[in-house]
């Protein structure tokens, strides 16, 4: 067994990995947070991504990128490496790259509902198995921020989105990474955990919750955190979103919504409200919205939260997770607040 550990430093965002344990800012060309290793309240822990080190000044912990996983983690050499995608010691350990070998560079097939017999996607220590990215033909493991589960009426499983939250580098500021996974066949009928979006028409997040409540008025909000708070929040709706964000829309199977009171919550910002009402730009194209979906699916109704006047980009989830609204409090505004919008014509 054997590991290229100069190839796999090399091939690693030492900023990406370090970010998703210590918050870090940009510092001229250096980033720098508070040390996971010691208790401090001014940073002195800094990354250094073109040398390819972390140091601290208060405590004397200098890593580079594996070493700092295990520092991190607990885990031991092999366990790190194969955390950031070393192919061997995972070849080795789980005997998966040997398995899937031969048709990683074919199409692969997502099998919604998932199986029983699929392997969990969270192997232990909030870390993925290792996932099989079709665009790069590399295997990874991610250690998501969040994980959400996107079910069929009957609640069977067709796969997950998750949620990588890192550090821009240029910037310092924080990003987000939501890949769409699916338990997927190739061609000699091996199987794997792939970074591959849901088969189009792609499910709506929720489907089990409108066929639990087939009388309920539907909220639809963008991305799964805000899904979640809503659900969460107000159980007398069925609470539904999308994969894909605003450029997934017109690959989602908006069916479900045929007969049923539609309540849109868009994000406080212009690309929110585009997403849920679409736009016309000055030559007549018309870009569709959610509300255009649902009323090509045959909802009874459509219905709209004006956000206006709130922070840029706020919404549900900021609302009740993040500035202490109660549910009861954010619906009594929200329902000062409801226009009857009238679907913009193709």
């Amino acid at each position: 067994m054997s590991i290229d550990v100069e190839q796999l430093k090399a091939g690693v965002d030492l900023v990406a990995v370090v970010g998703q344990y210590v918050k870090l800012r940009k510092a001229g060309r250096e980033f720098e947070g508070l040390c996971p290793f010691h208790k401090e309240s001014t940073p002195s822990f800094t990354v250094n991504a073109e040398k390819g080190f972390v140091h601290c000044f208060g405590c004397g912990a200098h890593h580079d990128v594996i070493s700092f996983v295990q520092a991190v983690t607990g885990a031991d050499f092999h366990s790190a490496c194969a955390q950031l995608g070393a192919r061997d010691f995972q070849a080795a350990r789980v005997g998966l790259l040997r398995d899937v070998e031969e048709p990683l560079a074919c199409k692969w097939v997502a099998l919604m509902p998932v199986p029983d017999d699929a392997p969990d996607l969270i192997a232990g220590n909030g870390w993925t198995v290792p996932l099989w990215n079709p665009k790069t033909s590399k295997l990874r493991r991610m250690k998501p921020s969040r994980v959400d589960a996107y079910r069929n009426a009957d609640g069977a499983l067709l796969g997950y989105v998750l949620r990588s939250d890192f550090p821009d580098r240029d910037t310092g500021k924080q990003r987000k990474w939501t890949p769409q996974v699916t338990w997927c066949v190739g061609e000699d009928g091996k199987k794997q955990w792939c970074l591959q979006a849901f088969p189009e028409p792609r499910p709506l997040l929720g489907l089990d919750a409108l066929a639990a409540k087939p009388d309920a008025p539907v909220l639809v909000v963008e991305g799964e955190k805000c899904r979640a708070a809503g659900a969460g929040a107000w159980p007398q709706y069925a609470v539904v979103g999308w994969p894909g964000g605003s450029n997934g829309m017109g690959k989602v199977n908006w069916g479900p919504l045929a007969g049923r009171e539609i309540v849109l919550w868009p994000d406080a910002d212009a690309p929110g409200l585009k997403a849920m009402i679409g736009d016309r730009n000055d030559a007549g194209d018309v870009t569709p919205g959610v509300a255009m979906y649902a009323a090509r699916a045959g909802a009874r109704s459509i219905r709209l939260i004006d956000t206006e006047g709130q922070p840029k980009g706020w919404d549900i989830a900021d609302a009740l997770e993040h500035e202490g609204w109660f549910p009861r409090q954010l619906a009594a505004w929200a329902a000062g607040r409801v226009i009857e919008i009238t679907v913009m014509p193709a």
